[in-house]
């Protein structure tokens, strides 16, 4: 096994609030005592799609996330001013503590990307190149693929192909939190590896790790 492709969220890093889009800056702009939650979940699920939008660079994602978080905040009928959503919208894309890393990523990476090369697939934004450089964390990529970049999610499967074809890829081990794309990982003649990194139980047809060394 010459290639490991690993996912980014809940694998390299979690959201630091718990949630991917309601980042430190969106619960200190607005007041979530006013706030239903689930509407609000309701409400970026909803709208979701637009995120899905290709964009090449930061400039580029700040206006898919401004039209994102403008409609989010119309949807749930909260009072927010377009001064507020622009902060909300530029914390997002242009700072990183939206992210929290887990404490062994760079002692594991530097381990793994001893035996193999590594790439990384992951659903995000231009600003995770940026996030990652800065981290000092791509260094121990070979290539990493985003899909806003391409233009196409992980579900999309089409995303898969890339890094099949520019490595001539025969066989790769792909680790994922998320079962359904480990499906279409294997679909894809890939190894696959369901990251669980909250422990908890699964019942799965997959290996399952908690941790990056366990790859090892």
């Amino acid at each position: 096994m010459k290639y490991l492709i690993l996912d980014f969220g809940n694998v390299l890093a979690y959201p630091t609030t718990g949630y991917w889009f309601i980042t430190p800056k969106f619960k200190e702009v607005v007041d979530m005592d006013k706030i239903s939650l689930p509407e609000l979940l309701s409400a970026i699920k909803e709208y979701n799609y637009i995120l899905s939008k290709k964009a090449i660079n930061e400039d580029e994602e700040y206006q898919i996330f401004m039209e994102f978080y403008t409609k989010i905040f119309k949807r749930i009928n909260y009072p927010i001013s377009l001064t507020s959503i622009k902060e909300i919208v530029s914390n997002f894309v242009y700072q990183d503590d939206k992210y929290t890393f887990y404490d062994d990523i760079y002692e594991e990476l530097e381990r793994l990307s001893k035996k193999y090369t590594l790439l990384m697939l992951t659903d995000n934004w231009p600003c995770i190149l940026r996030i990652l450089k800065e981290r000092d964390l791509t260094k121990y990529f070979k290539k990493i693929y985003v899909s806003s970049i391409y233009g196409y999610d992980k579900k999309d499967k089409v995303l898969f192909d890339y890094p099949i074809k520019d490595f001539k890829i025969k066989k790769a081990l792909f680790v994922d939190d998320n079962l359904s794309l480990l499906d279409i990982a294997k679909d894809k003649g890939l190894e696959v590896i369901l990251m669980n990194r909250e422990n908890k139980h699964i019942d799965t047809k997959y290996p399952i790790i908690t941790s990056l060394k366990e790859i090892l």
